[in-house]
Parts: C-alpha cells; structure tokens; sequence
C-alpha cells in the first residue's frame, strides 16, 4: 500500500473481486481439497483455504465458475507466495495468496475471458486507476 494514499494497491495486476470455489491438490498431499478464491488478477489468486499449507508449496488448481450459461474451470498449476490464519468461534481458516506459475495458452485465454467479464465490477484501485482520474478531459 501507498503511505500517502493508503487505498491505493501497488499490484503488477489488477484485482477483482469474486466468489469461486476452486480444488485443488498440493504437492504434500494425494488428496483433492477444497476452497474459496475471493480475488483474482492475471497473476494470481487470494483463497480462503480449510488446510495448512507451507509458503512456497506448489499446488495443481482447478477455479469454477460460470461462462456464456455453462459451469466452467480455469486450471493452473500455482505456488503459495504468502499465508495468514483466519480465526473465528467456529474455525480456523486459511488465507493465501497463491501466483499462477504455469498456464497453457488455452487456460490463459479462458482467464482472459474471465477478467474482462468481471471487470464491470468495481476492482480495487490501483495507482494507475488513480492517476487516470486526475487526467483532465
């Protein structure tokens, strides 16, 4: 975050906000679990996971959602680059920040599709999106 501006991200990729649930298989573990991406960006995703997961741990991910009518899912394999525990009264719960570290082209044009079918959503701002407010018309 920007100091002078702290609603500002200082992302490489912008961010939208969702609500998917996603699978995915660590390289730990044999079996499929379960979670939650809340935020997606070209980059990468933020998740509420129900498992403990190391940093740097490589996962196999599968994110579902609905396309054009049809339930769809975007693979890629990704790596945890960061990690927070989430504790409520009822559990405790993951947060992670997972990047996208390998996506066939196929993947990355359905992930194309999808960031500009969200993008009518509000998006988190970002240094850029500030600076083109102050542009005069």
């Amino acid at each position: 975050m920007d100091s002078q501006h702290p609603d500002i991200e200082r992302r490489r990729f912008e961010r939208f906000l969702v609500d998917y649930p996603i699978s995915y298989v660590s390289q730990n573990r044999a079996e499929i679990s379960t979670g939650m991406a809340v935020n997606i960006s070209e980059g990468g995703l933020l998740a509420y996971l129900f498992d403990r997961i190391g940093v740097g741990e490589e996962l196999d991910l599968e994110m579902f959602y609905a396309s054009e009518l049809q339930f769809t899912a975007l693979s890629a394999q990704a790596r945890i680059v960061w990690k927070d525990v989430i504790e409520t009264s009822e559990a405790i719960n993951y947060q992670y920040g997972i990047k996208f570290t390998r996506m066939d082209k196929k993947e990355r044009i359905k992930l194309a599709k999808l960031l500009a079918s969200v993008h009518s959503t509000y998006p988190y701002p970002t240094q850029e999106s500030i600076l083109d407010i102050k542009k005069p018309i």
